[in-house]
């Protein structure tokens, strides 16, 4: 595992940092759902994983992964351009956004590939993503649906747990109880 220097902000200013992409996801994903609810609470809850999993094991920016996990579904979930973002945020937070983007028509193993090739800080915030969104599936998936989630857990967890011993330890755990819970009504 590489070696992570942490750029440990003062409270304040980390929560200053957190506000400003916070309102800016909220705005963004105005009259989006998650799970019935407004789909800030989505961001919010992966931006808690991020700063959880950085007391386990510091990650080298937490500022700008916080803004990243705070705003990674913006470039994907709505209209707002990298250039328009670029006009808020500085261009490392940008780019960690642009490569949790998943391009239309882009292979699983190849969008995974661009995220590790990334900062493992980037990493780390696609497994926290991905340890909220392995919640009850939505009523309307099927079997099918349920298993190709399942399968690219494994996989999210196989190219980047590299990244955090601590993070993967959470993402396998996710991966087993939704196996559990999920997986094996289907047989």
């Amino acid at each position: 595992m590489e070696e992570k220097k942490s750029q440990s902000p003062s409270n304040l200013e980390l929560q200053d940092f957190y506000n400003k992409a916070l309102f800016y996801a909220a705005a963004a994903h105005d009259g989006q759902l998650y799970a019935g609810l407004p789909y800030v609470i989505h961001v919010c809850m992966v931006a808690a994983e991020v700063m959880a999993a950085d007391k386990k094991e510091p990650l080298s920016n937490i500022k700008d992964a916080v803004q990243i996990a705070l705003l990674h579904d913006v470039l994907e979930d709505t209209p707002i351009t990298e250039n328009e973002m670029l006009q808020n945020f500085v261009p490392a937070v940008v780019h960690g956004v642009d490569l949790l983007t998943k391009k239309e028509g882009q292979p699983l193993e190849d969008y995974l590939s661009g995220i590790k090739a990334g900062s493992s800080d980037v990493s780390v915030i696609k497994m926290c993503d991905r340890i909220i969104n392995l919640q009850k599936p939505p009523a309307h998936w099927g079997s099918e649906k349920i298993l190709e989630y399942y399968e690219e857990s494994i996989l999210i967890l196989e190219m980047l747990g590299w990244s955090s011993e601590y993070v993967s330890g959470r993402l396998k755990g996710k991966i087993e109880l939704y196996e559990e819970m999920f997986m094996r009504k289907q047989d």
